[in-house]
């Protein structure tokens, strides 16, 4: 898999939920180091427990902006919000249940579309509506 690289494409140009973004850059990488080197299924299932927790956090940093600047589509962005969650959770589940290097692999698939997905289509909205958010 290749490492997935902050540009400044994915900047929403709100410095904590960039920072934010790119710690998830960073903890995908690592999951994806440690599948590739088959080193440690278990820094495997604690990356995706970190990542999980950093997503939540990120994710009510967000919605507080989005709130206080009324962003129009915000009670679609907090449930896309939930929906991410849900599935983070439900690979971590899974991952529990099977450690093995064909799903660890598919997670890392999942965890890079997810990331850009989410960033260059569904963060870019909101991105003028949080210009004056410090």
């Amino acid at each position: 898999m290749t490492l997935m690289i902050w540009t400044s494409d994915y900047k929403v140009d709100v410095d904590s939920l960039d920072a934010d973004h790119i710690t998830i850059f960073s903890l995908i990488n690592h999951i994806d180091e440690a599948h590739q080197s088959g080193s440690d299924k278990q820094a495997i299932s604690q990356l995706l427990k970190v990542l999980i927790d950093r997503a939540l956090a990120h994710f009510q940093r967000e919605e507080t902006f989005m709130k206080q600047n009324d962003y129009p589509d915000f009670h679609n962005h907090v449930e896309e919000h939930r929906k991410i969650i849900e599935d983070l959770q439900s690979l971590y589940v899974a991952y529990q249940e099977n450690m093995s290097k064909t799903l660890s692999r598919a997670i890392v698939r999942i965890l890079c579309s997810w990331l850009e997905e989410h960033i260059l289509e569904s963060d870019m909205r909101y991105k003028p509506y949080l210009s004056n958010v410090e």
